[in-house]
């Protein structure tokens, strides 16, 4: 039998997202949360988180949408990562 959650040959990790709810209204068009990265071995606790916080664009919504449930290698989660922390996470200010 195979699982639909085994890692493809050759990718070590494994991408998923997953939002959190935020109760504040004035970030009722943002989305918080975290990515988690299941990473190679056999714990099942085995997973680091990289957290995000960013208006719900388009833009947003595709980069999710093209990495949720990917198996990526290490090269590619460090291009993930880095995008997350320059692009998906912000700081909300007033004014």
């Amino acid at each position: 039998m195979i699982n639909e959650n085994t890692k493809k040959i050759n990718k070590e990790y494994m991408l998923w997202f997953v939002e959190e709810a935020i109760y504040d209204p004035k970030y009722k068009d943002w989305a918080g949360g975290r990515m988690e990265v299941h990473k190679p071995d056999k714990s099942p606790y085995s997973i680091d988180e990289i957290r995000f916080f960013t208006p719900r664009s388009d833009e947003w919504k595709k980069f999710r949408n093209e990495y949720d449930g990917k198996d990526v290698d290490k090269i590619e989660l460090d291009k993930v990562t880095k995008t997350i922390k320059e692009n998906f996470y912000q700081i909300y200010k007033e004014g």
